[in-house]
């Protein structure tokens, strides 16, 4: 489905000026927790853009990507990888991965936040693999008694400066468990300005989280969800941009890293 997408003079969010909960991000007392944009771009130029993957043909372990940016992602060890793939109901081990990449396919909806996909695929026994996370482009539907009534669904995925650098912190999910990318400059150039995603490449992380068990709840992305259990991954640094990485207090894992990210195929811009 195509997705209406509003770009930005590469809208820097501004430095949150709040600081990182020692509790556990997943506690009572943080589960309210919400991050304010300030500052942005003037917006122009509306295009349309299909920021999802697409799977066409018969193969379902065929991953064509139709838009969005691929490069090599590696593993920060292979106990990190088996651990990612154990879900509930994966009978299949992990031998020996080959040709691990991860295609970053993004789109703005709006007020600077961006929905879209995370893809991390892999090949082993000679099979291809993928795992897609996604966050929504539009909005929450509303429930009487539910939180986060009309929020944005990719609320926390936005650019913001951090040690002065323009660098993207964000949150996906599939059916399993949720993972957060954070992306940094692999070289600083512009001092954190609206231009520096499109004048150097980026590096990133992948931090990962499974639940023990399928989440069931169609409502709300996991962020979004407050019941410290099954389909929750919550984590106060994402959430109010105080650091780049979700923290073990939130339940999450490093998977492994990635370079030369060209910013302006990863998030759909012209």
């Amino acid at each position: 489905m195509k997705r209406l997408i509003l770009i930005t003079s590469m809208m820097a969010l501004g430095l949150m000026g709040v600081g990182c909960s020692k509790t556990n991000s997943n506690s009572a007392n943080n589960s309210n927790v919400s991050a304010t944009a300030t500052g942005g771009g003037s917006v122009v130029n509306p295009i349309i853009v299909d920021p999802l993957v697409t799977n066409p043909g018969t193969d379902p372990n065929q991953y064509q990507y139709s838009s969005g940016f691929t490069t090599d992602f590696t593993p920060v060890s292979l106990q990190a990888m088996s651990k990612y793939v154990s879900i509930p109901g994966n009978l299949v081990a992990l031998n020996s991965p080959q040709n691990i990449k991860i295609n970053i396919n993004l789109a703005q909806s709006e007020a600077g936040r961006y929905g879209g996909s995370v893809t991390i695929s892999y090949v082993d026994n000679g099979i291809q693999r993928s795992g897609t996370f996604s966050a929504g482009m539009g909005r929450n539907p509303t429930y009487k008694n539910m939180y986060d009534n009309n929020k944005l669904q990719a609320d926390y995925n936005y650019w913001f400066t951090w040690e002065n650098e323009l660098v993207f912190t964000g949150f996906f999910e599939d059916s399993w468990g949720a993972i957060t990318i954070a992306l940094t400059p692999e070289v600083t150039s512009g001092g954190g300005n609206d231009a520096e995603p499109l004048n150097v490449t980026y590096k990133g992380s992948i931090y990962f989280k499974n639940w023990t068990a399928q989440k069931t709840t169609p409502y709300r992305h996991c962020w979004h969800i407050y019941n410290n259990g099954v389909g929750d991954c919550r984590s106060n640094v994402i959430q109010t941009k105080c650091g780049l990485n979700p923290g073990v207090e939130a339940g999450y894992t490093l998977l492994g890293t990635f370079t030369n990210v060209d910013i302006k195929k990863a998030f759909n811009m012209n």
